[in-house]
């Protein structure tokens, strides 16, 4: 079941993309992602520059402000996305890094479907640090995703119903169809 609040930010005409990072919060995330020497970085979602701005010198860095344009590949893409555009994000992100990346998100943002798409594009969910940020919703996690390397977090895709609200004919009391397992079970098993 979703959540008609969730529903309507999701679909909102003008979304609100603008929340700015913290440059004490960038400089403690930067301390926590495993770049080294000489690694190329990029700022993919440049607002105020706060990312870009404290990357470390001993590093090559670049911002975007039009990052589905980019060609270029890096080593690492470091940044706050968008959330509105976050699946697509996710999926250029992967093909454009050839180390890692990391990405300051919503908590709630961090689902399944994502985790998925960034194992699928060859990442691994290595850190998560989470975070919260005075006037922004809710917690934040700063994910740090490797290239190759085996992810910390495992999930289950499976949207489970208790067996009280799924009827003989498969459907859950709020008239949804069901297909889903119930405790391992499918409905029409019941």
């Amino acid at each position: 079941m979703k959540s008609k609040t969730s529903h309507d930010i999701k679909h909102r005409k003008v979304p609100n993309d603008e929340f700015y990072t913290p440059i004490d919060l960038v400089r403690e995330l930067l301390r926590q992602t495993p770049f080294t020497a000489g690694d190329t970085l990029l700022d993919s979602a440049y607002g105020t520059g706060n990312f870009y701005k404290n990357f470390p010198e001993y590093t090559k860095n670049s911002y975007s402000q039009n990052f589905f344009d980019e060609t270029e590949l890096y080593d690492w893409i470091i940044t706050n996305p968008p959330y509105s555009k976050l699946d697509a994000w996710i999926q250029n992100t992967c093909a454009m890094s050839t180390k890692g990346f990391a990405l300051l998100i919503g908590l709630h943002n961090l689902t399944p479907k994502r985790i998925e798409a960034i194992e699928k594009g060859g990442f691994g969910i290595t850190k998560i640090i989470l975070c919260k940020v005075f006037k922004w919703f809710g917690i934040s996690a700063y994910i740090i995703c490797e290239k190759h390397k085996k992810s910390i977090i495992e999930y289950n895709r499976t949207v489970w119903y208790d067996s009280t609200e799924v009827k003989a004919d498969g459907t859950t009391t709020d008239g949804i169809p069901s297909k889903t397992k119930v405790l391992g079970i499918l409905p029409n098993e019941l």
